[in-house]
Formats: C-alpha cells, structure tokens, sequence
C-alpha cells in the first residue's frame, strides 16, 4: 500500500519549495493555484488508486501471496482502507503546503488531533468483547478523513492571514507598517 502512495508523497516534495518560493515573491495568486493543482492532483491521483485498491485488491495482493486467506484478509483491508486514500492525499499535499510557507504548526497539530482520536478509541476498542480488526481500519479512515477537514480548514485560514501583502494594501513594498 504504501508504494501506492509514492506518487503523492513526490508531488507533495515538489509543492512545498513552489509555495515557499512564490510566498518569497509575494505571489499570492500562484500560492493559491500551487495549493489548488496539488491538492486537486493529489485527490485525483489517489482517487484512481483508492478505485484500483477498493475494486482490484486481488491483482495488488497476487504478486505477495496466493493463499486465499491471506487474499482474503488482504482483499478486505484494501477495500476499507482505499476509503482514506484521497483524504491522505490531501492530507500529505496540504501539509507541504504549511512547509511551504513557513508555518509548519498547523499539520502539527492535525497529526495530533488524528493520533488521539485514532489512539484512545482502537485501546477502547481493542479491549471490547468481539473485537475485530476491521473496526481498527474503519476507526483509521475517520480518524484520516478528521484530519483532512482539519488540514482543509487550517490551510483556509493561513492562506487567508499570509496571503496579505504589504502592496496589497496600498503600501509601496519596501516601506514599513507602523503597528
């Protein structure tokens, strides 16, 4: 699975010297389409993949093992894990983008956020009486899909508060704003 992301995980290393070197330039409007065409590319990467996971788990396990349990088992995991496949691909994207412009607190904390929620529920979870694995990887896409919204919302905010230039506001670059 993880090799299926190699792709985002790529596009997510080029953004973030791209946002960081138009938020240098003061280029708001090509900070904005760089966060728009990576998140964009990546949920449209991942979505192909996660229709790929969900749909054909069989071709991505046949190359590991041929045993039907372990196709089996494999085949289910892939199915319900693909659900979080775009929301990674944001998440990745979104967080190269707070690397991109200095501010790498908030992806931070949306880690965070998933961590707990993932954490403290699956020990709950793991301790009930009929348990099962699957319970783990459903509470592992919600847990994704939080932390995308979360990414989402924080980006809105930062792209809204950093994306204000001096110029912008009728200022001539190069002179000062007394506070």
């Amino acid at each position: 699975m993880q090799a299926l992301f190699l792709p985002v995980v790529a596009l997510s290393f080029a953004v973030s010297p791209v946002v960081g070197q138009n938020f240098g330039g003061r280029r708001g409007d090509r900070v904005r389409q760089s966060v728009y065409a990576a998140i964009g590319l990546a949920a449209a990467i991942m979505l192909l993949l996660a229709l790929v996971a969900h749909y054909l788990p069989v071709l991505l396990l046949r190359g590991f093992s041929n045993d039907p349990r372990v196709i089996a088992f494999g085949s289910e995991y892939l199915r319900i894990t693909a659900l979080n496949f775009v929301a990674a691909g944001i998440v990745f994207s979104s967080s190269s983008v707070f690397q991109g412009l200095g501010h790498t607190i908030p992806p931070l904390l949306s880690s965070m956020t998933r961590l707990f929620l993932f954490a403290l529920p699956a020990v709950w979870l793991s301790r009930e009486p009929g348990f099962e694995i699957r319970y783990l990887w459903y509470l592992s896409v919600a847990s994704q899909l939080l932390q995308a919204c979360v990414n989402l919302f924080l980006l809105r905010r930062e792209l809204k508060n950093k994306l204000v230039f001096p110029e912008m506001l009728g200022v001539p670059a190069g002179a000062t704003i007394a506070s």
